[in-house]
């Protein structure tokens, strides 16, 4: 399966779930917007990490590294995506499993995800899209599943087409065609 195809299937997925539990008012409609300057813009970002977050929350979550931003799951989002720079694509729809609005920032090589509680947006998944970012252990689309158990280990919950890894109140999974990485997601747990 193509890995652009995989990517806007995904999208589509995602975007027609948050749909699906919009109670059909013209005030709950999907917003899609650009970030900052044009979507076709090159990120930003700085070697900033997590403000406010303590070297002990960080190393008890997988926490993924782009242009120089940690992003770490359950991270207040504001400071994040400002770090990150005004090179995404925006959409928002209400939250089916949250208060308030689920927001998508898609950039050049990620899909950040963030929900809404009490008030303040946190990181809820980043979704890598190609080959050209990779997780700190080296392992990125394309690698093999070999290479997966060798970076993350052997103790992984299996699924039907992959293996996750959890660490804190985060997950990782990879998914696997042809045993290859087709898909790489970090997730927040909330609970």
């Amino acid at each position: 399966m193509n890995k652009k195809f995989l990517s806007v299937m995904m999208a589509s997925v995602m975007a027609l779930s948050v749909v699906a539990c919009a109670s059909g008012d013209e005030d709950t409609a999907p917003v899609v917007l650009s970030g900052g300057q044009a979507a076709e813009s090159v990120e930003g970002g700085n070697a900033a990490s997590n403000p406010g977050e303590t070297d002990e929350q960080a190393a008890d979550a997988f926490v993924f590294t782009y242009n120089g931003t940690q992003i770490r799951m359950n991270a207040p989002a504001d400071d994040i995506i400002a770090a990150l720079g005004d090179g995404y694509t925006y959409f928002e729809a209400p939250s089916c499993a949250y208060e308030g609005m689920d927001k998508v920032y898609t950039y050049n090589s990620i899909v950040v995800r963030s929900y809404t509680m009490d008030g303040a947006d946190y990181i809820a998944s980043v979704e890598l899209k190609d080959d050209t970012v990779a997780t700190a252990e080296g392992i990125r689309i394309g690698s093999t599943e070999d290479d997966v158990r060798a970076a993350y280990g052997e103790d992984g919950t299996p699924g039907t087409s992959g293996i996750e890894y959890t660490m804190g109140d985060s997950f990782i999974s990879f998914i696997f065609e042809n045993g290859q990485v087709t898909a790489i997601t970090y997730t927040a747990i909330v609970g």
